[in-house]
């Protein structure tokens, strides 16, 4: 009788803290197998890493390839499940080693694919192998859930953290305060996504995998994960790691990029010279408005066009173009107009006062409910410490139930001290007229000799929205700034200090 050639194959998922066996232990106890079979030799041996959902795997493809050169006639593995775990697949690698006269042998399990019964032993074991590992799966989905609902952070690590020695989300310390300092740049500083990565790279800060690029920075800018929170199957839950950013900072960020409307066609509108790049929007199909420029006869042309006319033709929508300069010209003249007037201002901060005096009254009740909860709360933890101090509380149950009730108050003092802040916070007071005068005087300087980019900022505090009907009907929605916060120089447009109010101010029709 001739020599059996044996190829063996050994195999573990990526995870190996999972696994029943290593590599080595499988391939120590192949080897003992086949030192007890008669005229067995181990020809070759692979392995893979991988999981056991696809055939393919580098180590299984050479084994194959090994038996279809017929140069092995026995394929061992430790147990069928290391070859495949889906019954379609092991069927397919049991066809074709039989076609090819090469018998299938496990170590640990009693089936040889050169019988008609080995045969069906092994499409029984492939049943149980996938059971198994659908089993596995929905325990580890429902582990994930779990932990998801606990506040626990799954899958890739954002940037900015690591995970530590239990596997919990920290922040790192040399990434989280890049985070900390995207955050201040757009909502302190006014900077656009564009503008802080190329500050950043040019700082050669650290970065996430693909660089610094205004993606990047927006994704970082639009992730709850920074304000404490966690995604799981369309929810938003509390997480247990540590916000890098607070809630004021990251709400404030959130109404900026819904403000700004930062996405790929306003960003590259920005670094031209139309100052309403990424403000105008098509009252008929509601795309923007793009700033396209134009040679012809008369020489340059500028102008707002919509950008579904531009992309998809006259056919998708009939958006008329706008001249640049009568547009630009005609809205800083109405705004410097409803400045210089004021009636319109004041109507607008007495409206917003009678709404913050609303608020105020439903602050007051929640405050007197949180107080008579704090109350409570004192004198549950003055109990226990008497029950504590005349002996009829053990120290373990006492610092059990004091630990929970400390945290418990410092949580509802905390949302005290926040109500008690949002209570005091005054009403907005209307500025007088000169104040607003001095707005008006400066407007059209600032908006003309001040940095582009700055200008266009100063313009995205003062106009939320101008949607284009047609020529003869332009709607402009326009924000309020408190004239005291604006610091304006002579040939400079000073930024720090402007704050946007939290209310729009609808106005009349502009010019065509």
């Amino acid at each position: 009788m001739g020599v059996t050639r044996v190829c063996i194959y050994t195999r573990i998922s990526t995870d190996e803290e999972n696994q029943p066996t290593s590599l080595h232990s499988q391939r120590e106890r192949l080897e003992a197998f086949c030192s007890v079979q008669e005229d067995w030799k181990i020809v070759a041996h692979h392995e893979d890493r991988a999981t056991g959902t696809s055939l393919d795997r580098p180590g299984l493809q050479t084994a194959l390839d090994l038996a279809r050169a017929q140069r092995a006639d026995v394929l061992l593995v430790y147990r069928v499940d290391r070859l495949s775990r889906k019954v379609r697949q092991l069927a397919q690698i049991a066809e074709e080693l039989d076609r090819l006269g090469v018998v299938l042998k496990s170590a640990t399990e009693p089936f040889d694919t050169g019988q008609p019964a080995g045969r069906m032993m092994l499409q029984m074991l492939a049943v149980f192998a996938e059971f198994e590992h659908a089993t596995i799966i929905d325990r580890i989905t429902a582990g994930i859930e779990r932990g998801a609902k606990q506040g626990h952070w799954h899958g890739r690590v954002p940037f900015g953290y690591r995970r530590d020695t239990d596997k919990q989300l920290v922040p790192d310390e040399r990434t989280a305060p890049i985070v900390r300092r995207i955050f201040q740049l757009y909502t302190s500083s006014r900077l656009g996504a564009a503008a802080i990565a190329r500050r950043l790279a040019a700082e050669e800060a650290p970065s996430p995998p693909r660089g610094w690029q205004p993606n990047t920075v927006l994704l970082i800018l639009h992730n709850d994960a920074y304000n404490g929170r966690i995604h799981w199957h369309g929810e938003t839950l509390d997480g247990l790691h540590e916000p890098l950013v607070d809630e004021v900072t990251f709400a404030r960020a959130q109404r900026l990029l819904d403000g700004r409307r930062e996405d790929f066609a306003a960003r590259r509108a920005n670094t031209s010279e139309f100052l309403l790049s990424g403000l105008v929007r098509c009252g008929r199909c509601h795309r923007a408005y793009v700033g396209v420029s134009a040679n012809g006869n008369g020489g340059a042309y500028h102008y707002y066009a919509c950008s579904g006319r531009q992309k998809l033709g006259a056919n998708s929508c009939e958006g008329q173009r706008i001249n640049r300069d009568k547009l630009e010209t005609a809205v800083l003249k109405q705004l410097t107009d409803i400045y210089q007037e004021g009636t319109l201002i004041h109507q607008a901060i007495n409206h917003l006062a009678a709404r913050q005096d609303q608020d105020r009254a439903a602050l007051l009740e929640q405050r007197a409910v949180l107080t008579k909860e704090i109350q409570q709360a004192q004198r549950a933890l003055d109990r226990y410490h008497q029950a504590f101090e005349t002996g009829k509380l053990g120290i373990e149950r006492f610092a059990e139930r004091v630990s929970g009730l400390d945290g418990r108050l410092a949580t509802l003092r905390d949302q005290d001290a926040q109500l008690a802040q949002d209570i005091a916070a005054h009403a907005p007071t209307a500025p007088d007229t000169q104040e607003l005068a001095a707005v008006a005087k400066h407007l059209d300087q600032t908006i003309t000799d001040g940095d582009a980019q700055q200008a266009k900022a100063l313009l995205r505090l003062l106009i939320a929205d101008l949607k284009v009907n047609s020529r003869q009907e332009i709607l402009p929605t326009y924000r309020i700034i408190d004239p005291s916060t604006v610091r304006i120089p002579p040939r400079k447009v000073e930024l720090t200090g402007i704050e946007p109010v939290t209310s729009c101010m609808p106005c009349r029709r502009s010019p065509s």
